[in-house]
């Protein structure tokens, strides 16, 4: 008796039909959607381009309620936020939003500074964000000269009342014993400790190129280092509040940061990850007039 063969047609049905199910299943308890995403790593203040960006599914359980799901949304806009490849383009890392980037990062009671630095004053362009810095404040006599402002550095006489002299009808005023004055040198102290670096521009940065780079890069790396060594711009995540930067002296960190970029110098030490913690009453201020002397001293014995 010979058997009859089955059709394979009916096995291939069962199998499509399983499958469909199983997919609209999986769409309704996934619900796959789309969102923008990073196509390349993106850093802050980079403009948005197709190129930067792309659409990628996830589940409609992961998406971020201000996600944004088409890329015309966000071409043409500024990033404020660097992103990671895969990481996704949400309106609150865009610069547009008021929100969004630096203003978002800073706690109650902070401020960004913008500082002017070099090569030097900036630690060679090896400052990144999220880093924290010292800051060592330098101020020079001759600011007093080109301020249009009277400024007296030597101390104010005590009032001492006249006294009669033996001669009737006379009175004598005596003539107060000069106080003796530091010299009028440049003067240098570790001021603030532990700010935060926000933003740091990439022309500015200390980056190494890989052997085999082509002349073409090296001379745009050239030119990149010659305008950071002329100066660039940073900018310092800096509390409102007054702080102690010499006893029993206490300033607006933001204004002194200010005052100092304006009219002194500033350096910016790199602080260890860890923090660094400084009593300010064991610093101690730098007056290169007094070191002068001092070397001078000791060269004599």
């Amino acid at each position: 008796m010979q058997t009859k063969k089955r059709s394979p047609i009916a096995a291939i049905v069962l199998a499509v039909v399983i499958g469909l199910l199983v997919i609209a299943l999986l769409n309704g308890v996934i619900r796959p959607t789309q969102v923008v995403t990073a196509k390349v790593a993106i850093a802050p203040g980079t403009i948005l381009t197709d190129q930067l960006i792309e659409l990628r599914t996830i589940p409609m359980g992961a998406k971020p309620a201000d996600a944004i799901s088409k890329v015309e949304d966000v071409t043409g806009k500024i990033l404020a936020v660097g992103r990671a490849p895969g990481d996704l383009i949400v309106t609150s890392v865009l610069g547009e939003i008021a929100g969004a980037g630096i203003p978002a990062e800073l706690p109650e009671g902070h401020v960004a500074l913008a500082i002017h630095v070099n090569l030097a004053s900036g630690v060679a362009g090896l400052l990144r964000p999220g880093q924290t810095v010292t800051v060592i404040g330098m101020i020079s006599p001759d600011i007093l000269k080109t301020n249009t402002t009277s400024v007296f550095a030597a101390p104010i006489a005590e009032y001492t009342s006249p006294i009669v002299s033996l001669t009737p009808g006379v009175r004598v005023t005596p003539t107060p014993t000069p106080t003796p004055a530091p010299p009028a040198s440049p003067l240098a102290r570790l001021a603030i400790t532990g700010l935060r670096v926000l933003m740091v521009p990439q022309s500015f940065r200390y980056e190494e190129l890989p052997a085999g780079t082509s002349q073409e890069q090296l001379y745009s790396s050239a030119s990149s280092n010659m305008s950071a060594q002329e100066g660039g711009v940073i900018v310092l995540d800096v509390p409102t509040g007054l702080v102690e930067v010499t006893p029993g002296f206490k300033v607006d960190p933001a204004t002194l940061l200010a005052a100092l970029d304006q009219y002194g110098i500033i350096h910016l030490a790199l602080e260890p990850a860890t923090g660094l913690g400084l009593d300010v009453s064991n610093v101690i201020t730098l007056n290169l007039g007094d070191l002068y002397n001092q070397m001078n001293d000791d060269r004599k014995k």
